[in-house]
């Protein structure tokens, strides 16, 4: 038979209402919150011969909402972070997401990758040199350096997000297009209502204890971590955007005190011009600042050359330039002496013993990748 013919068997009556009476705690997106107490019983209201008789009530059951941990770190940064070598605080940026339904403590790591995939796109092959990791503290939009110096998240609630920084120097030497690959890594820990880092938490093990909150590890595996360990972990790249800047010197014969400018040889009383080629690669960064200098300090000292202070038709113009921020990347003549030209000349320099006694100094160039510029100067053989 059914069990509502059953009840009425039981009861002796025509109808009879089961009602079941608990308490309904306020639930977030994360769940109802950890701790909540829930409390409940049934009870039966019946009539007899159309009488409507007292309601029984059961007994109170009652259990306490265990931990549910969970969170989620994802990376903000759309592209790899562009560093230039020898920078200081370079900055990754991460929203570490409480999903679970109890308030926690999460200490904070940064793990470098070794040698693997990037994440957007390469190879990782260099660390930073220096490497530190800080919580938003200020609220304001992006990594301050006076303000955001927490060092791991105090008492994250229930679906509440923040946003923590990796935080790197590089010193000089690398090369464009290096990677350092780091993980940001996020874990759970216990909220000690202080503004320490809480202990770290135990998962329970064993059978459900109604009366006491237990601890289940929920959270899924991120790119540095396993599911169910109470961590997550989300991958970013710095990349190392850095001039390609090669340059070469090459010597040839103008004329000489013989032959002239036919087939003219490296005699006593010969012109030679110095070629200074520089060149920024293809894919490189901006040189800004470009400065070269050519030393003839022992040659004219030992008397063996003369700087020709004539380098064509026009005394007194000593060098032939070509660089991209004037006329086109077409020759030009500058004067011997430094703070003549500027701007004219795309605010390039040049001088011979005046910066620098006995040195050729040229100053201001500017090359984008793929861009090259051309010094020429002459001496005389004694």
């Amino acid at each position: 038979m059914s069990n509502f013919k059953t009840l009425k068997k039981l009861i002796g009556i025509p109808t009879a209402v089961l009602l079941l009476t608990m308490a309904a705690p306020n639930a977030m997106a994360a769940g109802t919150a950890s701790g909540t107490g829930v409390t409940n019983f049934a009870t039966v209201n019946y009539d007899v011969a159309s009488v409507s008789q007292p309601a029984i009530n059961s007994s109170s059951v009652a259990f306490v909402v265990d931990t549910r941990v969970d969170l989620t770190v994802s990376t903000d940064d759309v592209a790899a972070v562009s560093v230039t070598p020898g920078s200081n605080d370079n900055v990754m940026t991460f929203t570490v997401t409480n999903t679970g339904n109890a308030a926690h403590d999460f200490n904070l790591s940064a793990v470098a990758l070794v040698g693997g995939a990037a994440i957007f796109g390469g190879t990782d092959n260099i660390n930073a040199d220096t490497v530190q990791v800080f919580v938003e503290t200020a609220g304001g939009a992006g990594y301050q350096a006076i303000s955001d110096t927490d060092t791991h998240i105090n008492a994250l609630a229930a679906d509440a997000s923040i946003n923590v920084y990796i935080v790197s120097d590089f010193n000089t030497g690398y090369t464009d297009g290096d990677i350092a690959s780091y993980h940001l890594l996020a874990e759970a820990r216990i909220d000690d209502a202080a503004g320490t880092l809480g202990g770290a938490l135990t998962e329970t093990a064993g059978a459900d204890t109604a009366a006491s909150v237990d601890i289940v590890f929920a959270d899924g595996a991120g790119s540095n971590d396993a599911s169910g360990d109470a961590q997550y972990a989300s991958q970013d790249d710095y990349q190392i955007s850095a001039a390609v800047l090669t340059i070469g010197k090459t010597s040839s014969v103008v004329s000489d005190p013989i032959n002239g400018s036919t087939n003219p040889k490296r005699i006593p009383g010969a012109v030679i011009q110095y070629e200074i080629s520089i060149s920024n690669g293809a894919g490189g960064a901006t040189a800004t600042s470009v400065a070269i200098t050519d030393s003839l300090v022992s040659e004219i000292s030992d008397g063996d050359i003369a700087f020709n202070t004539q380098y064509d038709a026009a005394a007194g113009n000593g060098f032939s330039i070509s660089h991209p921020d004037y006329s086109g990347g077409a020759y030009a003549d500058y004067t011997n002496v430094s703070g003549v030209e500027s701007p004219a000349r795309g605010g390039v320099e040049a001088d011979w013993n005046v910066t620098t006694a006995n040195v050729v100094t040229v100053t201001n160039i500017q090359l984008d990748a793929g861009e090259s510029a051309v010094i020429r100067f002459r001496i005389t053989i004694q």
